[in-house]
């Protein structure tokens, strides 16, 4: 049974690889398409097994197979292989081994994240400050209303 003769019913989508209409039961591709990167997989992990210390750039030169689908693959870590296959990290280009930023860069995305979320509750506390501020001054407006209305100044 192939994917997309699943129980699901499909829902009629463009594949993003060939942009042909197609009933997507969850896969997110054509058949055709989705036969083609089941293909390259075999050939990258055959590759892979033959060749364990090998880089991005080694793969697709010797497979022929597209540099977005084997980086694809390879930060997912659909490898399963005795070497180390070495590829760019996604901020600085760095040549890495796992995950998607090298080490250094995972620190600055980690810094930054801290910084994004101290500014955050930075934002909060002020807003409800203004809204606090907001709050006690209306009703110190609506107090003085009173007042006023009392004396007969307005």
């Amino acid at each position: 049974m192939n994917m997309l003769t699943s129980n699901r019913k499909g829902v009629l989508r463009n594949c993003p690889i060939c942009e042909k209409l197609f009933s997507d039961t969850g896969i997110g591709v054509c058949q055709k398409c989705y036969d083609k990167m089941r293909n390259y997989e075999t050939q990258i992990n055959e590759f892979v097994k033959t060749h364990p210390h090998c880089t991005v750039k080694d793969i697709v030169r010797q497979t022929k197979i597209p540099l977005r689908f084997a980086t694809n693959m390879i930060n997912k870590g659909q490898f399963v292989a005795g070497g180390k296959i070495s590829y760019p990290c996604s901020r600085c280009g760095k040549a890495i081994t796992s995950g998607l930023y090298c080490g250094s860069c995972m620190a600055k995305v980690h810094e930054a994240t801290i910084t994004a979320k101290k500014l955050e509750a930075e934002r909060r506390v002020k807003d409800e400050q203004e809204r606090i501020k907001r709050k006690y001054l209306q009703k110190k407006e609506s107090g003085l209303n009173i007042l006023k209305i009392l004396r007969g100044e307005k």
